[in-house]
């Protein structure tokens, strides 16, 4: 699979799509549009999954943009040679949480620890109802380590979650992008039940997620660099109550309505 992946002539898109791709991009930067945001129903970043289902002949996910890398480096050299910055990739389908920096890894220098050298960042979101990969039955530990080997292998990817079902929201402005990603207790019930799992910002011009990341902590997965609460701490969208979820739902009650 990998001498297919890195076939010149693969392409995801089709070379119509992906030549009408390129003008837009670039007519974007052109016009002096501050932000980019570009949805992928696939993930973008390049991901180590070896620890998961790759192997080390395979170490890359073929079924997502790993899979089209020409496709993908064409993309990026767009992005690089026209020097069109604030870019923001959206994406789905893999049932899991990622948040990563935008990067060209193997071709342009990149800190991870600073986010220099990024083109923009990554937010890609979980499913709302459908089981997570890492496997239906799995616990908050055995997904979060997961996550942790995640994390560890791939120095681009600065958050990953797989145990809560969920989604994401963005805030855009002139000044900044930020998402707000929402993890959901108990998905058996018709409920109005959120955790806020964690909060990204990137800012106009910064080209990368803001440092600290997540200002530092995060609810639950693993964030490179951070902390995880893991304090289940859960808001009532219907009632405006505040409680700690225990899982089996009978849950705690910590404040009144807010």
């Amino acid at each position: 699979m990998t001498e297919i992946s890195n076939d010149a002539g693969r392409t995801l898109m089709g070379s119509n799509q992906e030549n009408w791709f390129y003008r837009q991009l670039k007519a974007s930067g052109e016009r002096g549009a501050t932000w980019r945001l570009i949805g992928s129903q696939i993930v973008f970043s390049r991901i180590n999954v070896t620890t998961w289902f790759g192997t080390e002949e395979n170490p890359y996910n073929s079924d997502a943009w790993d899979g089209y890398m020409s496709n993908k480096n064409r993309t990026l050299k767009t992005l690089v040679d026209h020097n069109i910055g604030n870019n923001i990739m959206m994406a789905g389908d893999s049932h899991l949480n990622w948040v990563s920096d935008l990067v060209w890894l193997g071709t342009e220098d990149y800190d991870p620890s600073t986010g220099a050298g990024a083109l923009g960042a990554e937010f890609a979101g979980t499913a709302v109802s459908s089981n997570s990969p890492f496997g239906a039955k799995s616990s908050i530990a055995q997904a979060n380590n997961q996550s942790s080997l995640l994390i560890r292998d791939n120095e681009e990817l600065q958050w990953q979650e797989g145990y809560y079902r969920g989604y994401y929201e963005m805030q855009i402005s002139p000044e900044a992008v930020r998402a707000s990603y929402f993890g959901l207790p108990n998905i058996r019930t018709r409920n109005g039940y959120e955790i806020s799992l964690a909060n990204f910002t990137v800012l106009e011009g910064g080209n990368a997620l803001q440092r600290p990341i997540a200002g530092g902590e995060v609810e639950n997965g693993a964030l490179k660099n951070g902390t995880v609460s893991g304090s289940n701490v859960t808001f009532d969208t219907n009632s405006g109550e505040w409680f700690v979820s225990d899982f089996n739902f009978t849950g705690v009650t910590l404040g009144g309505s807010g």
